[in-house]
């Protein structure tokens, strides 16, 4: 959070100091040359500040605003490209590199709206990864301190003398506490996140672990919620596992099966342990397997024809119904790198034989 907060500082104190450099730049005798080496290196912010100051009695004000509107095209494409970089790095969570690239062009473009709500959006993403990660390491150490417990206690009850044994059990206790303390923290956070799951593992946990009252007390009334929760959502999900019951097996088009996919597992998220859901979540499994089997197929045979481009679509609507699929992932890359190797022979995919897929 901290870090967080000296970045933006960073970025504003930059900004400020951007516009009194740009002011200072338009009134220079050779502010188009500037103007220009500032572009090459990318820092179009600072261009475009230094253009804005422009007066139209400047002697060479029309030249100065074609190269403003020409800076503007290549921010846009550098900000569309650092926006493409960074969610793609984001998606791979590779975290550091996503933000180092939206801190990179927001160096070089500060007053971009769209690399702003980027930025935040991702750190928002970034934090709740984070926090499910902290979730996860915690409930794995409530395991192991609950599985600890019996035999800390047996050891130190076998020789009432042993020192190290007592402080061994003393210290477990404190860690014992501490812990059922977060996983009552974790469990609110899964209620307020829809993590009914996590939120009902932790407090069986916490139950396990807790020997204090008021403990216990926050722990009665979160399951209580919980369950008000599910009852909640089992009332407002019905519709929509019936409707979707219903329409699953009428699916025609693959666009339609992604929609399904969506409010499926949306679905399955909010509630796990619903039996309903998990049928439907089978019966889309299975549909989403012969989809995947006809559109590879499709694909095949419009890239043994030669049209690549349109294999290489059909494949990628393909990819949003399976990820991680090896198999269509394989075609998918293949084609791309023929299409690539087309590209730069200035070739038509249509008229060239491409490589034979088996």
């Amino acid at each position: 959070m901290r870090r967080s907060l000296i970045r933006i500082i960073i970025l504003t104190l930059i900004q400020f100091s951007l516009s009194n450099c740009a002011y200072v730049y338009s009134k220079s005798d050779n502010v188009a040359v500037k103007v220009k080496e500032l572009a090459n290196s990318e820092r179009y912010g600072l261009a475009l500040e230094t253009l804005s100051f422009i007066e139209p009695t400047h002697f060479n004000y029309v030249f100065l605003m074609s190269e403003k509107k020409r800076i503007s095209i290549l921010a846009d494409n550098y900000e569309e490209k650092a926006l493409k970089q960074a969610s793609k790095y984001a998606k791979g969570k590779n975290w550091a590199d996503a933000l180092s690239i939206y801190d990179e062009a927001l160096g070089n473009i500060p007053n971009s709206k769209k690399l702003k709500n980027a930025r935040t959006k991702f750190i928002i993403k970034r934090d709740n990864y984070l926090k499910q990660l902290k979730n996860k390491l915690l409930v794995s150490n409530a395991k192991t301190l609950s599985k600890k417990t019996a035999t800390t206690k047996e050891i130190a009850l076998v020789n009432p003398n042993d020192t190290k044994a007592k402080n061994i059990l003393n210290s477990h206790i404190r860690e014992v506490k501490l812990t059922a303390q977060k996983l009552i923290t974790c469990a609110e956070d899964g209620i307020k996140n829809n993590d009914i799951q996590l939120a009902e593992e932790c407090l069986a946990l916490a139950s396990n672990l807790s020997t204090s009252v008021t403990t216990n007390k926050k722990i009665k009334r979160l399951k209580k919620k919980i369950a008000n929760e599910k009852s909640t959502r089992r009332k407002h999900h019905k519709k929509s596992i019936i409707k979707i019951g219903q329409t699953l097996s009428q699916v025609k088009t693959t666009t339609e099966l992604i929609r399904y996919k969506n409010e499926i597992l949306t679905l399955y998220q909010q509630d796990k342990s619903n039996k309903k859901i998990i049928k439907l979540k089978k019966e889309l499994e299975s549909r989403i397997d012969k989809e995947l089997n006809t559109g590879i197929k499709e694909g095949q045979i419009l890239y043994s024809q030669g049209r690549i481009q349109q294999a290489l679509n059909r494949w990628n609507e393909l990819q949003q119904l399976s990820p991680k699929n090896v198999k269509l992932n394989d075609y998918i890359h293949r084609a791309e790198r023929v299409l690539k190797k087309l590209h730069s022979l200035s070739e038509s995919p249509n008229t060239v034989s491409p490589q034979r897929i088996k």
